[in-house]
């Protein structure tokens, strides 16, 4: 009889042993993260790095991790109008740092579904921050002529972080990055058209003073000549010598005189 109740004995022991074990649950937060303890739904406290063990037999535990480290977060492309009624797409990707982990991730739009693979983290993500850059981005974008917004680049991302740097619970925008400008193609049709139109005028004018340039010399040359005639003939020799090749020359009206090679005939 002792026999068969220390059995039963151990038979339970082993399997309480199973069901603790079963229950046993191990998480390992690793920087910059931030683990925030739930128990039953309600917080309890926040984690620092490192390796938690605990039991969990009804499933009343849940640790979120979230990332504190700065990370651009990269949103989809925002249809704008500028000042000067120019319709495009602009891509701005947000910088954002979580300082507050509990109130960034409890401003979210649930805790529980984000943070179900436990090993995970949140990034610094958030639900309503493309509604937040689209606002900014346009309040920011009416203010602006789009050749203002492709002359200067850094206009449209100061203006935006000024609106958005404290838009998020728990976090900073500490950085606006703009990634594109996209413009319709009538649009882009019309700038570049306006840009050839300007290379080419600047090509034209110095073209233009490149031919006055060479006018004035000429005449320079021709005042040279007509105030000093031995300065004609002095060219003339110093043509004669430059040339290559056999030579025609005609002196006066009747002598053809022929020169070969790089001699000179003289009669």
């Amino acid at each position: 009889m002792n026999e068969w109740l220390w059995l039963l004995l151990a038979f339970a022991a082993a399997i309480a042993l199973v069901v603790a074990l079963s229950a046993r649950r191990v998480t390992t937060i690793y920087p910059p993260n931030a683990g925030l303890l739930y128990r039953n739904g309600k917080f309890e406290r926040e984690l620092e790095p490192g390796r938690y063990a605990y039991f969990d037999y009804f499933k009343r535990v849940l640790i979120v991790q979230v990332s504190k480290a700065p990370l651009p977060i990269a949103l989809s492309e925002f249809t704008v109008l500028s000042k000067d009624q120019f319709s495009f797409r602009v891509g701005l990707t947000p910088i954002v740092e979580v300082t507050d982990a509990r109130a960034f991730a409890e401003s979210q739009a649930s805790i529980e579904p984000l943070s179900y693979a436990r090993f995970t983290p949140q990034v610094a993500s958030h639900a309503a921050l493309h509604s937040y850059t689209a606002s900014a981005a346009q309040e920011a974008v009416a203010s602006l002529g789009l050749r203002e917004l492709i002359a200067d680049p850094k206009l449209l991302p100061k203006a935006v972080l000024a609106k958005i740097a404290k838009a998020i619970p728990g976090a900073k925008v500490t950085g606006v990055l703009m990634t594109s400008i996209n413009l319709p193609p009538e649009t882009r049709k019309m700038f570049t058209d306006v840009e050839r139109s300007k290379v080419e005028a600047e090509a034209a004018l110095e073209r233009a003073r490149g031919e006055q340039a060479a006018l004035r010399a000429l005449a320079n040359a021709a005042r040279l000549i007509k105030d000093n005639p031995a300065l004609a003939n002095l060219r003339f020799l110093q043509t004669i010598e430059q040339a290559p090749g056999a030579k025609t020359i005609v002196l006066g009206s009747d002598a053809v005189l022929p020169l070969m090679g790089g001699g000179t005939n003289r009669k």
